[in-house]
């Protein structure tokens, strides 16, 4: 061991001569393609971090990001405490609350339908719809009673803004069409 010089341990050894093998194979291997230019590495760096794209390709990835970004907001919005609550509210109601709709239609249905078989019978069917919109409407009345006091026990520092017209919208849907999918069955305690 020299004063000056660091002493050869056997690893170092075998570590040297595993490296003066591995030269000596990449000198046998020659280069098939040339080393790119600094600029042509830099212009291909450009192209994959922003590529050119045809006006199609630039409009399909402008739909795409645009319809990503409104899932990414509605999934934000239908994720708070309050929304999450009145749907479960009103998954859980058996009854004919999920079929509002199917009714009305069916009651404008048979209104036009009485008016070209019977034109005296058509008058008392165009009341039909009327009735079944303001049955709907107290309905809808005494489940937001309901369901002020409900959320007044399990967010009480919540705002219930913008959850009336949330619960009508779900309330008229039919029950499988409901986006978000319902979570609870009904006749479920929530």
């Amino acid at each position: 061991m020299g004063l000056f010089r660091p002493y050869d341990r056997s690893e170092d050894a075998s570590a040297s001569a595993a490296s003066n093998t591995s030269t000596a194979e990449s000198t046998a291997k020659k280069k098939k393609v040339p080393t790119p230019t600094r600029r042509e590495a830099e212009a291909a760096r450009r192209e994959r971090l922003h590529p050119t794209l045809s006006p199609s390709e630039q409009r399909q990835r402008d739909r795409e990001a645009k319809t990503r970004n409104r899932e990414e907001a509605w999934k934000k919005v239908d994720d708070e405490p309050g929304r999450i609550l009145l749907r479960n509210f009103i998954d859980s109601r058996k009854g004919i609350t999920q079929l509002w709709m199917p009714v009305i239609i069916g009651a404008l249905a048979l209104a036009l339908a009485a008016m070209y078989i019977n034109p005296e019978v058509a008058v008392y069917a165009t009341f039909f719809p009327y009735l079944a919109l303001f049955a709907l409407a107290i309905h809808i009345f005494l489940l937001w009673r309901q369901f002020k006091v409900l959320h007044a026990e399990r967010l009480p520092n919540e705002s219930v803004r913008g959850l009336l017209m949330y619960m009508i919208n779900r309330i008229i849907s039919l029950r499988r069409f409901r986006m978000p999918a319902p979570t609870v069955k009904p006749g479920d305690e929530i």
